[in-house]
């Protein structure tokens, strides 16, 4: 089928890529910064929580 496409003039790859290149670079960059945050604030959002667990058992254990 690519074959078909590029004979009859409806598919130029030249083009395509050259137009393409800046903004697929810049959603692939925000994708990636966006994944990058979520990531990092579910990660300390979790070592907050098994910090505050920690300290709760120690406060525990100490009123024993």
């Amino acid at each position: 089928m690519s074959q078909h496409l590029a004979n009859s003039g409806l598919y130029d790859e030249g083009l395509i890529d050259r137009r393409n290149a800046r903004p697929l670079t810049i959603a692939f960059a925000t994708i990636v910064t966006v994944w990058m945050l979520a990531f990092g604030l579910v990660s300390v959002s979790a070592q907050i929580n098994a910090q505050s667990q920690h300290m709760a058992g120690i406060a525990a254990s100490i009123a024993k």
